[in-house]
């Protein structure tokens, strides 16, 4: 199924999204050059923001994802920007091109849940890599999950170009995995903005008039370090660091691997 933050919401995806893109961007590169990579693809790049600012800093960028509305905007983004980078439409399962890369990433907790569609992701990311290649995903560590805040509805909202946007999101883990259900307002120009209860956001379902509506499902895993270096292990890989940057009141986790042959 089609999920809308990657069709009807792409315009605002990067918004979103919340990440600090320039300190992720900083750690990227850092290793990048650290282990001498000058090409990289990023799989599940979303709307291209990451290929988009490592190829203004000289990298040899590509971009897949399974979406075409986000490559098609990517694609937009860089001939705007008057960036030199390649987007492609397909699946990090089974994307196989001609070159081999430097590095990989894998960003916005997009690695698959499941264990065998962790290890295709994995098989696959080594058959895309140079020797020595490197892998950056990020995820959730087991011990940083704030049971506090599951199950209850978190409210955010953003205003661009006159639009005002309201996400409600509630949580629920089950297992070692989080899922997510975010409901989406998009208000119009000169319309008032309202907080959403629970009655609220069906009667605005019901008459919403030109109030958009968008429900989005997503679905994170918790890993602990022991697991991903087990996961590394067995697709030809080894876990080199693992790196925190801060997010809000919580913590975004980096895993860094290098291929072994």
């Amino acid at each position: 199924m089609e999920r809308p933050l990657y069709s009807h919401l792409v315009r605002y995806y990067e918004l979103l999204e919340g990440r600090d893109w320039k300190s992720e961007i900083r750690l990227i590169t850092s290793v990048l050059r650290e282990n001498d990579c000058a090409s990289i693809v990023d799989l599940g790049c979303g709307t291209g923001y990451h290929v988009r600012a490592l190829s203004r800093l000289g990298f040899d960028a590509t971009g897949i994802d399974i979406s075409k509305q986000n490559v098609h905007f990517a694609r937009k983004k860089a001939v705007e920007e008057k960036i030199h980078a390649r987007f492609v439409i397909g699946s990090y399962y089974d994307y196989r091109p001609t070159e081999k890369f430097d590095a990989a990433i894998c960003l916005n907790w997009s690695i698959p849940v499941v264990d065998g569609e962790i290890r295709r992701f994995l098989d696959n990311t080594h058959s895309l890599l140079q020797r020595k290649g490197i892998l950056i995903f990020d995820f959730e560590k087991v011990s940083d999950l704030v049971w506090s805040d599951v199950g209850l509805p978190i409210t955010e909202s953003w205003k661009v170009d006159g639009e005002v946007i309201v996400r409600v999101s509630v949580g629920q883990v089950s297992s070692n995995v989080l899922s997510s259900r975010d409901v989406y307002l998009i208000y119009p120009k000169n319309k008032e903005a309202k907080f959403p209860n629970e009655s609220s956001r069906y009667r605005t379902a019901r008459e919403r008039g030109n109030v958009r509506v968008h429900v989005d499902n997503s679905y994170v895993r918790f890993f602990s370090l022991s697991e991903i270096r087990r996961f590394a292990k067995v697709s030809g890989f080894k876990m080199i660091a693992n790196t925190v940057l801060p997010r809000k009141e919580y913590k975004r986790n980096y895993a860094i691997l290098k291929k072994f042959d």
